[in-house]
């Protein structure tokens, strides 16, 4: 690669299960980038298998943590990537939560989407499914599999029991949610259909968290401090089917602004060139990568028990606002966006199981609990 007409850039993840997000040996996925060229990765993968007297073809942080120096090789990859660098973290079972919303929720509400986002229903809805589902026990007739299912088949019959809603065992708010799932199914089956395997749009990677982490990273991180990038990948057979709108924006140099209903942003990555898929092996950019995401995959999953240059490394380097994780203060009873979302969700639930239009009035109904609950909207 001629990395002379823009700063190479290098991405591998940590953690890939592709669309199985209810792995519970792998709960984390970590994609993780830098913008150290391929001499200077070199130069520190030769650093530190001169240090620590590391052999093997190829460095890869699932060995190394493992060894009793990996504090100590920690801090050097730590101190050479400092501000360098950045991660993407997703809690699976969290991350699939979300796309229940995404994929069961929005297509009822879509035309008045940006209401419910603007008092963070969604959050309301994600936090409290992760944090009622794990208990159950992960075979094919449990909500959480069937969720799992459904999105990477888009075939109803492979949900029978959340769109059947004829569970009582459940907590009052997997009740509502599995009542509006069944109410509207309809709707969900007709506005989720094109995305069958071997439909229009296939939703085969609609699991998969590769592309969307290489999305944030590029475009909402490296777009911004790189004028021009040359972007190198680890395979990824995710990413050699979504290629195609990545290479999109080769010689994009202008920024594209986006809302998501509650703020704008900008997008902004002007490719040099198509991006280059290849093999840690082949580049020591790629073996790099490959340490600061199971780096940060170590520190997600030891937490505490991680060794302390890693945690403040990983702090400092995560894109939080488009990582994926359990927030706790989304369930709890005195907040104001569980409240107003605990209301929505009986709301919606009572109009399902009646037949109602889910949207009648929806927007003065939201803003009145808003303003009864004191809830801020524009903050989510």
């Amino acid at each position: 690669m001629n990395i002379n007409n823009g700063v190479l850039i290098s991405f591998d993840e940590s953690g890939f299960t592709g669309p199985q997000l209810l792995n519970e040996d792998q709960p984390f996925f970590v994609y993780a980038s830098h913008d150290l060229d391929g001499e200077d990765s070199a130069l520190l993968i030769k650093l530190l298998r001169s240090e620590f007297r590391l052999q093997g073809a190829e460095l890869k942080a699932q060995r190394l943590k493992k060894r009793a120096d990996w504090e100590a090789i920690a801090k050097v990859i730590c101190e050479a990537t400092r501000r360098r660098a950045n991660v993407v973290t997703h809690e699976k079972r969290t991350a699939l939560c979300g796309k229940f919303f995404e994929y069961f929720f929005e297509p009822v509400l879509a035309d008045y989407s940006t209401a419910f986002y603007q008092v963070g229903f969604h959050k309301y809805i994600m936090n409290t499914m992760s944090q009622l589902l794990p208990s159950q026990p992960l075979d094919d007739r449990t909500i959480a599999s069937q969720m799992q299912a459904f999105m990477r088949s888009f075939e109803p019959d492979d949900a029978p029991n959340i769109f059947a809603a004829k569970d009582d065992e459940f907590p009052i708010e997997i009740q509502r949610i599995l009542a509006f799932c069944s109410g509207y199914a309809s709707v969900i089956h007709e506005k989720t259909g094109h995305l069958k395997p071997g439909g229009p749009l296939s939703g085969k990677w609609t699991l998969d968290l590769t592309s969307t982490s290489l999305f944030s990273s590029l475009f909402h991180f490296w777009g911004h401090k790189h004028p021009r990038l040359e972007v190198l990948c680890d395979e990824s057979k995710p990413l050699a089917e979504v290629a195609p709108f990545f290479n999109g924006w080769v010689g994009q140099d202008q920024a594209i602004a986006i809302t998501n209903g509650r703020s704008e942003v900008e997008l902004k990555g002007n490719l040099v060139a198509p991006i280059h898929l290849g093999r840690s092996e082949n580049h020591s950019s790629l073996q790099l990568a490959d340490l600061l995401a199971g780096m940060t995959n170590d520190v997600c999953i030891r937490g505490n028990e991680a060794p302390s240059v890693a945690r403040d490394w990983v702090r400092q380097h995560t894109i939080h606002s488009h990582s994926v994780g359990f927030e706790p203060e989304f369930t709890q009873k005195g907040n104001s966006v569980v409240r107003v979302g605990r209301e929505i969700l009986k709301e919606l639930s009572k109009r399902a199981s009646t037949g109602a239009d889910p949207l009648d009035g929806i927007v003065r109904y939201i803003d009145r609990l808003a303003t009864q609950y004191g809830l801020q909207t524009s903050m989510y």
